[in-house]
């Protein structure tokens, strides 16, 4: 597994593992033509943060933002801290440390930016992710208001807890 930064030629790719690993869900959200619609513009996000894929086999199985501090994110997360986004794996893929890899990337990028501290917000129906957010780490600190009927929570890891996280990552 190769964990490097998106480039432009990514685009296509990184679109279409978005669609597929959101297409689950597709009986979750309300107005789920819109929803997946914002989903497959994936690749946009490198606009305003350091978007990450993953390769395997010279296939790109995996994608994730990393939005530093100071940088446009949602208002309930702090300017000052890193904010994990959208982390995304090919459903044929899962199981095999891509979104390990590619969360340790962000914390990595996270801790070169001096982030006091780093965030995300996922879903109870996102069950393996968020097992996998725990595991490393990430602990919960408040409910979000529901996205599209779907409901979240806000997680957070100190500074001081990324070089742990590495290591339960499998990064270390």
């Amino acid at each position: 597994m190769r964990v490097c930064p998106f480039a432009p030629q990514d685009r296509e790719a990184v679109n279409a593992v978005a669609r597929a690993a959101f297409a689950q869900y597709s009986r979750d959200y309300e107005d789920w033509t819109g929803f997946i619609e914002g989903i497959g513009r994936m690749a946009e996000l490198a606009r305003d943060a350091d978007l990450l894929v993953a390769e395997q086999d010279g296939v790109i199985v995996g994608a994730v933002a990393h939005v530093g501090p100071g940088r446009p994110r949602a208002a309930f997360f702090p300017p000052e801290w890193s904010v994990i986004r959208m982390l995304v794996v090919d459903p044929a893929r899962r199981g095999q440390g891509a979104g390990r890899a590619l969360v340790a990337g962000c914390l990595r990028l996270a801790r070169d930016a001096g982030a006091p501290a780093v965030g995300l917000h996922t879903s109870p129906i996102m069950a393996s992710a968020l097992r996998m957010y725990e595991a490393i780490g990430f602990v919960r600190d408040g409910d979000l208001p529901p996205i599209r009927g779907v409901p979240y929570g806000r997680y957070m890891l100190q500074a001081a807890d990324i070089p742990q996280a590495l290591r339960l990552a499998g990064a270390a």
